[in-house]
């Protein structure tokens, strides 16, 4: 999964690091010691997207980088390789598109631990200390210096803390999975510096980590999603994810054997030998996808099964045509969350869409949501359709609901609480399974199929419905929605009792 590329393609300086590599710099430690570096064609992919620039300003366009692969297809040393790059290669677009040396380079290269920091220094240094660069670097223990001008790349560990991130110029971060607790804050005062210098590169590298979506792994993979899916457009985000169809049947050795192939595009790596760690060394399943297939683990209790929605899109369908049935649910909060208004045009097989969706904005830390705009969206689904049936949950919103029933009716306008765990169970249960049994048809938004992966499953003695991981966790308020149209649109019209006739004799 890659960030979608430009329209039509800008120009990169992409050929000349990718020659400039091959040219000075040698394979670190491990097989290939002292080797030319020749790229391999997904490494050279990548760096013509890295290296993408404005026609017209000569800026760089990407200055985040999130590359997520298996263990084993050398994403440190590719790393390592970017980051000398950018310390004494030609970097900085230029009118005639050869490219020019950056003025005082500073590259920190940072992980969680000393350790691991000493990894994508070390390649680095190997690299140098072996190699054609050596006449034009000085190498220490923990950094390299240009001789001929002003320039570094150093080692810093996120564990040992800092207080000021210097004026960097690029930055490499290895293994963010483990940039927890106070780590965390090493990397937003790097990162922040970058912002002081023109064109500063975030290099962010890691196997995939489940633990906490809130974690800096798991913001950024959240949000390289939304660019790859196209709901975000920022073209100063790369998103590079390497990764195998969850739904392959693991106990199957052909599946197997594809899976691996799919997940992992080095050339040297060998697929039985990999494939062997599951088959004879029989390590556990999730430990397997996570490291071997850059899998994204199934958190226990998340509610659908991997991919079970997303076969379900038909992205190409039009909205329903104006004066067409429909019924619809509004989820809202107040402040600080999403609100979420979901239709579903009923039928045999009912086909659900998004009609809008009011999320706080990637950065803002107060925000309300804008209810003008969301009662003038209700009254536009009034005004479209034959609304057939309109549910929402009263929580916050009860001045707009007694508004929205005595303009439009009760019914159509209904009270529907999702914290009453019954009706929201038996509602759960039915969403599940008409999706399991491919029983319905959806647009494709990627916003609808994000809240549907956030949401893990609950088990009360009332039934079990869906609910965030934890009390900070990603928002599900389009998949409560989702969940509640789907209900209503499976509930028969709702008609006023006829009026009671005396008779006598």
């Amino acid at each position: 999964m890659w960030s979608p590329p430009a329209d039509p393609l800008p120009p990169t300086l992409g050929r000349r690091v990718c020659a400039w590599i091959e040219r000075f710099l040698v394979h670190g430690e491990g097989d290939y010691l002292g080797e030319k570096f020749l790229l391999e064609e997904w490494q050279r992919a990548l760096v013509y997207r890295l290296y993408e620039y404005d026609p017209v300003t000569l800026r760089r366009l990407v200055r985040r980088l999130l590359l997520v692969l298996p263990k084993g297809n050398g994403k440190t040393e590719l790393v390592a390789a970017l980051c000398l790059a950018e310390l004494a290669g030609p970097v900085v677009a230029t009118a005639d598109g050869r490219g020019s040396l950056r003025k005082s380079p500073n590259i920190p290269v940072a992980a969680a631990s000393f350790e691991q920091a000493d990894r994508l220094f070390g390649a680095a240094r190997t690299m140098v200390a072996e190699g054609p660069l050596r006449p034009h670097l000085e190498a220490f223990e923990t950094e390299l210096l240009l001789k001929d001008r002003p320039g570094r790349m150093f080692r810093v560990a996120a564990i040992g803390g800092t207080n000021d991130g210097g004026l960097p110029t690029c930055a490499g971060f290895d293994e963010i999975h483990e940039w927890v607790g106070r780590k965390e804050r090493v990397h937003l005062v790097i990162g922040n510096s970058l912002a002081k210098r023109a064109e500063g590169l975030e290099l962010n590298l890691s196997t995939p980590d489940d633990a906490d979506p809130g974690s800096l792994f798991g913001r950024l993979h959240a949000y390289g999603l939304k660019v790859a899916s196209g709901e975000v457009v920022d073209p100063s985000f790369l998103f590079v994810w390497y990764t195998a169809d969850a739904r392959r049947d693991l106990t199957d050795s052909a599946a197997l054997r594809a899976a691996i192939a799919e997940a992992n595009p080095a050339g040297w790596l060998d697929t039985d030998r990999i494939a062997a760690r599951l088959e004879v060394d029989r390590i556990p399943e999730h430990e397997f996808r996570r490291y071997h297939l850059a899998q994204l683990v199934r958190p226990e209790g998340q509610w659908l099964p991997p991919g079970a929605w997303e076969d379900l899109a038909d992205p190409g369908r039009p909205p329903p045509p104006e004066g067409a049935e429909v019924v619809a649910f509004f989820d809202g909060s107040y402040n600080g969350d999403c609100s979420a208004l979901v239709g579903v045009v009923p039928g045999e097989r009912p086909h659900v869409f998004v009609i809008g969706c009011w999320e706080r904005p990637e950065g803002a830390h107060e925000w309300l949501v804008p209810r003008e705009q969301v009662k003038a969206r209700v009254a536009e689904t009034f005004g479209r359709w034959k609304v057939r049936l309109f549910g929402y949950d009263p929580f916050g919103w009860h001045a707009e609901g007694e508004q929205w029933a005595e303009a439009y009716g009760e019914p159509p306008v209904l009270v529907w609480e999702t914290n009453l765990r019954k009706r929201m169970s038996a509602a759960c249960s039915r969403f599940y399974t008409t999706v399991v049994n491919r029983g319905l048809t959806q647009d494709g938004d990627p916003r609808l199929a994000r809240h549907l992966r956030n949401a893990v499953v609950k088990e009360t003695p009332e039934g079990a419905y869906i609910t965030k991981a934890g009390r900070h966790g990603p928002k599900i308020d389009l998949a409560v929605a989702a969940v509640g149209a789907v209900d209503l649109a499976a509930t028969p019209t709702v008609t006023p009792p006829a009026p009671f006739a005396l008779t006598g004799r």
